[in-house]
């Protein structure tokens, strides 16, 4: 407040501010775009939308978080359930897989659970009634001395695992295999960074073709062994290091291709604990029945991935995809946004994971297998559109992608500061190195900005003042 103004109660409990006469009020700041990812604004109003975003705020964590966690978690179950379908008619799973960063503390457990919980339930009944039956066959005299041989209900999500140990799941399972952990531990073993040792292959097989339901043939000749189609579902919210060591291990596999990753901000430090917000109980019930119904499905009727339903995608939804793939295209030639090679994996496997999103959503907002409604497709590729950026940043972040002497003086004086016209930057910079030592340093910093908005790592907006003058800002994407 400055020093003369005074204010007085409007009566409304508020406060009104009174300056002085001759005295200027102050003109608010123009607002920075914001750059924090929000997925969440892409699915149409419905209770899934309502659900993921009061879970998140009841685990105080940013809501594109909770999304992509909720979507992993419904597609362990979904991919035993339902496929997507190519424009050819083959099927893709819809088993997805993410990994999302978070501090200790960051209550990680609790949403995995949250979103969990109706598996978990559906599991608890599966074995109620297998003892159930079991007793049963036991009193009946007609099978004394005789072994009750019906199988013992497979758990769905397993919390760790090495890639050896997932053959005896899938030989049981039928090929299926989810993972879900708030540990890195679990991106570790699947990537052999716990076993791996400098110079050694990474054992990363089973994962990778579990993405899109790619043939296994075991080389040990054990009842535990596995023959067959992979289909995989992974879901790691741990520590940041796990999307660390997923790129830095996936060593040109195609692993790090395969998740969708965020690492959104810790709310530590900003937490009200005496305001606790918890789910309405309709969204809960809603989406508790519609996994509910996936998992007992899954438990009670097993069936082999090709003669599982399948979603399709229209003839025009498919021209949307088409047509985001084109854009992206012209980003991929060397020296492009996305011409890296881990970015250039992302980029082509959006089309995958749109078909895998759009189905997710589909079954979530309760439309029966079949053709998959437009505003889930235009639903799914707006998210592939945030996550193919979000990707690149994070890629920037952890040094995976680095910037060079010119770029890392323009980060950094834009970092400092709400916005700035190039012309502010070019004022600022053409004396310091290495600008200083260009023939035209005006044009080298230009040029270098040009550069950064095309890696995504800088914004330039137009922003309109309050005198009606325009001009163009430039923010740091992330």
């Amino acid at each position: 407040m400055q020093p003369n103004a005074q204010t007085k109660a409007d009566g409304l409990g508020g406060v009104v501010f009174e300056f002085p006469a001759g005295s200027k009020r102050p003109e608010p700041e123009p607002a920075q775009p914001s750059t924090r990812l929000d997925l969440l604004k892409h699915l149409p109003e419905g209770s899934f939308k309502q659900y993921v975003d009061d879970v998140a705020l009841m685990c105080n964590i940013h809501q594109s978080t909770g999304l992509l966690i909720a979507l992993g978690i419904v597609s362990a179950v979904a991919c035993r359930v339902f496929g997507v379908q190519y424009q050819n008619g083959d099927a893709l799973p819809v088993g997805e897989y993410v990994i999302c960063g978070g501090l200790p503390g960051d209550a990680k457990s609790r949403m995995l659970k949250t979103f969990q919980w109706p598996v978990f339930q559906a599991h608890k009944e599966a074995v109620k009634d297998y003892r159930r039956r079991e007793a049963e066959f036991k009193e009946d005299p007609a099978n004394e001395g005789q072994k009750f041989k019906e199988p013992y209900p497979s758990r769905i999500f397993i919390t760790d695992s090495t890639v050896e140990a997932l053959e005896p799941i899938l030989a049981k399972s039928g090929g299926y295999f989810a993972l879900a952990s708030a540990e890195q531990a679990v991106i570790n073993t699947l990537t052999g960074a716990s076993y791996g040792g400098e110079g050694r292959k990474n054992n990363n097989d089973l994962p990778l073709k579990g993405f899109n339901a790619e043939y296994h043939a075991s080389s040990r000749s054990t009842r535990d062994s596995y023959t067959g189609l992979v289909i995989g579902s992974i879901t790691c919210f741990a520590q940041p290091a796990a999307i660390e060591t997923i790129l830095a291990k996936s060593e040109g596999s195609g692993m790090a291709e395969r998740f969708l990753l965020a690492e959104e901000p810790t709310q530590q430090g900003t937490r009200d604990h005496t305001r606790q917000h918890y789910p309405q109980a309709y969204s809960q019930n809603v989406y508790n029945r519609i996994v509910g119904e996936l998992a007992k499905r899954a438990l009670e009727q097993p069936q082999d991935f090709e003669d599982l339903p399948a979603y399709r995608i229209s003839s025009s939804d498919w021209h949307k995809i088409y047509l985001f793939r084109n854009e992206l295209e012209p980003h991929l030639a060397d020296g492009g946004k996305y011409s890296t090679a881990t970015m250039r994996g992302v980029a082509s496997k959006v089309d995958m994971h749109i078909m895998k999103l759009a189905a997710l959503l589909a079954c979530l907002y309760e439309h029966p297998t079949g053709e998959i409604p437009s505003q889930f497709i235009d639903a799914a590729i707006s998210i592939m559109k945030d996550m193919l950026d979000n990707t690149l940043s994070l890629l920037f972040k952890i040094g995976v992608i680095g910037f060079n002497a010119e770029e890392h003086q323009i980060i950094d004086y834009l970092g400092n500061r709400k916005g700035a016209t190039r012309r502010q930057v070019q004022e600022a910079k053409a004396k310091v190195k290495p600008f200083r030592e260009s023939q035209s340093p005006y044009k080298a910093i230009s040029g270098t900005i040009d550069r950064l908005i095309q890696k995504g790592v800088v914004v330039e907006a137009l922003e309109i003042g309050h005198d009606g003058t325009e001009r163009r800002l430039l923010y740091l994407a992330a």
